[in-house]
């Protein structure tokens, strides 16, 4: 749970390496970090550069792009941390 939230702050590949000192269960960060890309568009670098992507064409709506991406990531977000524990094992 911790590094899905850390994720999204500052986004899963920096959060799961600045969480790997404080835990020996490494499961459960990559599952946690893996889940936390989903939900706002900081959480995954992949998503800040298709946003960036997407706000460069010609007729981009990026305030509504933002707003279905991140209704749809956290639609994602919630049921994948409730299953988290079984995830992992």
């Amino acid at each position: 749970m911790v590094s899905a939230l850390a994720s999204q702050v500052i986004s899963n590949v920096p959060a799961v390496i600045m969480l790997s000192g404080f835990t020996d269960n490494a499961r459960a960060l990559l599952v946690g970090t893996n889940i936390g890309g989903l939900g706002m568009p900081v959480a995954s670098l992949a998503s800040l550069i298709s946003l960036r992507i997407y706000a460069k064409m010609p007729h981009a709506r990026t305030g509504r792009y933002l707003a279905w991406f991140t209704a749809a990531n956290i639609v994602l977000l919630v049921p994948l941390l409730a299953l988290a524990p079984f995830l992992m094992g």
